[in-house]
């Protein structure tokens, strides 16, 4: 059996630890940031090889982003997103806008960007020509 006061100091010990542990800040808050594509837009026509800056909104971004990394991706107008082949990567997504080179396409089809961090946005259809 334990004397009197090492069982005290023990359990002041144990009762400080407990109060650290309860008093520590809560966790951070992140939220979801699903910026609005700007640029490029209906009516923006591209070539292959051009060099363009696809921008969007961050007016509104949370102060707290789950995923600040972005990724743009192009997609056809009606068709699956080509995530294996993103036009940009791992860049800060709280830029509100990135240089990327317009790839080279089949003919005939109008084409969306994809800006996304951690949630995606989609922007107007447009047309790349060669």
């Amino acid at each position: 059996m334990l004397p009197m006061s090492t069982f005290t100091l023990f359990f002041l010990v144990l009762y400080a630890f407990f109060s650290l542990v309860t008093s520590a800040p809560a966790p951070l808050q992140r939220d979801v940031f699903v910026p609005p594509v700007l640029y490029p837009g209906k009516g923006t026509v591209w070539r292959h090889g051009e060099r363009h800056n696809v921008t969007w909104d961050i007016s509104n971004a949370p102060a707290h982003i789950t995923n600040n990394l972005g990724v743009i991706v192009l997609c056809r107008e009606h068709e699956l997103l080509d995530y294996e082949h993103p036009l940009a990567q791992d860049f800060d997504i709280l830029l509100g806008r990135y240089e990327i080179v317009v790839p080279k396409v089949p003919k005939g089809s109008n084409y969306r960007i994809l800006v996304f961090g951690d949630s995606g946005n989609t922007g107007e259809a447009f047309t790349i020509t060669k």
